[in-house]
């Protein structure tokens, strides 16, 4: 039971949560905790890639989204929700969607990742930590990018018995992702996934350099056996 003093009766949790999650605010793009700088930005949108391609490369039942509307109610209210979090993961089919309504798809989606800034940090850290906790997140990233200094990474992850714990890291500092089978690792002020078997999921930047480089040395290579095949065709030369 929770006391408050201008209320004649204390509170259950449950009630207080209810209060919590009916009186908490929509992500609308007049928030100020929506707005974000180049880092939040393209950490984001470079995360979100790198899970959206390795999903379609392995034919798994993601469906990956980025700064994209979640319509939910909560226990039966009339009046419909809003969280748009930077990345989220759900496992339902993959084809386009103005928005991820939870009652549709039978559930919120399970692993939530949102880039801290600095206008959004008591949003990040405070507010949707507690409503992803009542809405059934099992996994919750919060990162946080630096240009000039180590940027962050931390979270909350659902234990076996119910509780959203915090996520411990690894020696590496990264988080194992039970959910995604990935690990999620700090790259400079950016976020990427690892497999397991340590291959890095590649940023666009990345994906674009890596095809220059691979093009470059399939050149290379062919320049090579031209000048091979050269070679094996000259006749010998005269004494």
């Amino acid at each position: 039971m929770i006391h408050i003093p201008w209320l004649p009766h204390p509170l259950t949790e449950e009630q207080v949560r209810d209060h919590f999650m009916l009186m908490l605010e929509d992500d609308t793009e007049d928030k100020p905790w929506m707005t974000m700088g180049d880092l939040q930005f393209w950490s984001a949108a470079g995360f979100a890639y790198c899970l959206r391609s390795y999903a379609r490369e392995r034919g798994l039942p993601w469906y990956v989204a980025s700064m994209h509307p979640i319509i939910y109610s909560w226990h039966g209210s009339p009046t419909k929700k809003q969280f748009a979090p930077d990345v989220y993961v759900a496992f339902v089919p993959d084809h386009p969607r103005p928005s991820f309504d939870v009652a549709r798809e039978g559930g919120f989606p399970p692993f939530v990742l949102e880039v801290v800034s600095p206008a959004s940090v008591e949003r990040d850290r405070i507010e949707k930590r507690e409503a992803y906790d009542a809405l059934g997140v099992q996994e919750y990233a919060l990162f946080t990018p630096r240009d000039n200094e180590p940027s962050s990474l931390e979270g909350y992850q659902r234990t076996s018995g119910g509780h959203f714990a915090p996520w411990p890291p690894d020696a590496e500092g990264r988080l194992w992702s039970q959910t995604l089978g990935l690990f999620l690792a700090i790259r400079g002020a950016s976020l990427q996934a690892v497999t397991p078997e340590g291959e890095l999921l590649l940023t666009p930047d990345q994906d674009r350099t890596a095809r220059r480089q691979a093009e470059a040395e399939i050149q290379r290579l062919r320049a090579e056996l031209e000048r091979g095949r050269g070679d094996a065709i000259e006749p010998p030369a005269l004494k």
